[in-house]
């Protein structure tokens, strides 16, 4: 199965205006969902995040469940990740979709849904992308 991650990333304004004290809607979104100890908020914030934008497409990864797409998202194996972008390992409040579309944020202890999101999964967008070509 292929996992498709989302990750927050900072871009180098981004940091800037963290450095400089500003206000920054990727850092509270991440501040907030790295507090959540209960996992009671964190799905809200992060479907926020994501419909605000704040999230990246930056790999997607072969694994079995979401665990062991965490596994590997973290220790590898590398062969198993395909990097569109910059990737950290996996972390609170980054958002792993399965191939049907369903939603996922890492939480302060496992998993978190969000919903149903097919556009989201690497099926349609290996789709879309074909189309395009």
């Amino acid at each position: 199965m292929i996992f498709t991650v989302w990750q927050i990333q900072y871009s180098d304004t981004d940091i800037e205006a963290i450095n400089a004290g500003e206000t920054n809607a990727k850092r509270e979104a991440k501040t907030e969902m790295n507090f959540d100890f209960s996992g009671n908020n964190i799905s809200g914030i992060a479907d926020q995040a994501l419909t605000d934008g704040l999230y990246t497409h930056v790999s997607d990864i072969r694994a079995e469940t979401p665990e062991h797409c965490f596994e590997i998202g973290n220790i590898g194996p590398e062969s198993a990740i395909t990097r569109f972008s910059r990737m950290s390992s996996l972390s609170v409040g980054d958002i792993i979709v399965d191939v049907e579309g369903n939603v996922m944020v890492v939480a302060n202890y496992g998993f978190v849904a969000i919903g149903f999101k097919p556009e989201m999964s690497a099926a349609n967008l290996i789709y879309k992308m074909e189309e395009v070509a």
